[in-house]
């Protein structure tokens, strides 16, 4: 009787330990996998800042963008049981673009304009994702609606822009050419664009204006 009594302590024990390793092996992989979800969301929005730093003239757009990183990385590193040296590192230099970016340093080449359609997709892809972003910044109470309204329309401007604004360079330079015919049908697309969108900013009339005497030979680039 002894040894059986012995025999199911035993048994019980065991159980209570094999129980124990699987807890925290789930909860390691629930941590591992908690972190691996945020890393997504920290490079999506690595990828978003880059675009927009390449491409809208409001550096606080991407600035405010990418201090929701810093935020991610931060849960990141909160999560972190391992070396923790990676991660600071991250934090440490994302801080400094946010810095940089306040300061509008790192905004001189930016331009709506891209060199091929895969570039303007993948730019209004992340243009659109930077529009969600926003709205998600501004749930957290981070900006204001005056500042989410003001931000989204840029980003909408610029969304139609980079179509614009590469359908008018490829028209140059067959201009330059002297293929007048290529020429005006990238004029004539970017026009559509501007015609066919119902942007209040004032600089569309302007453009459309401008495209139309270009394509009537009165004019030779857009001012």
């Amino acid at each position: 009787m002894a040894v059986l009594i012995v025999l199911i302590v035993l048994a019980l024990v065991a159980l209570f330990i094999v129980s124990a390793i699987n807890r925290k092996q789930e909860l390691e992989q629930a941590r591992r996998m908690q972190q691996r979800k945020l890393k997504v969301r920290v490079d999506t929005i690595v990828d978003v800042v880059n675009c927009l730093e390449q491409t809208i003239p409001n550096h606080m757009i991407a600035k405010y963008i990418n201090d929701e990183g810093i935020h991610l990385l931060q849960q990141i590193l909160s999560l972190e049981t391992g070396s923790r040296t990676h991660i600071e590192n991250s934090i440490h230099h994302a801080l400094i673009r946010s810095e940089e970016l306040a300061s509008a340093k790192r905004y001189a080449g930016a331009s709506y304009q891209k060199d091929s359609d895969a570039q303007i997709s993948h730019t209004q892809v992340q243009v659109g994702e930077a529009a969600v972003m926003l709205r998600h910044i501004c749930a957290q109470g981070k900006i204001s609606d005056t500042e989410l309204e003001i931000f989204t329309s840029e980003l909408s401007w610029a969304f139609l822009m980079v179509s614009v604004a590469s359908f008018i360079a490829q028209g140059l330079k067959f201009s330059k050419l002297q293929d007048r015919f290529t020429a005006q049908n990238y004029y004539q697309k970017a026009q559509n664009l501007l015609l066919e969108s119902q942007h209040p900013d004032s600089r569309r009339t302007r453009m459309i204006k401008e495209l139309s005497e270009i394509i009537e030979g009165s004019r030779t680039s857009m001012s």
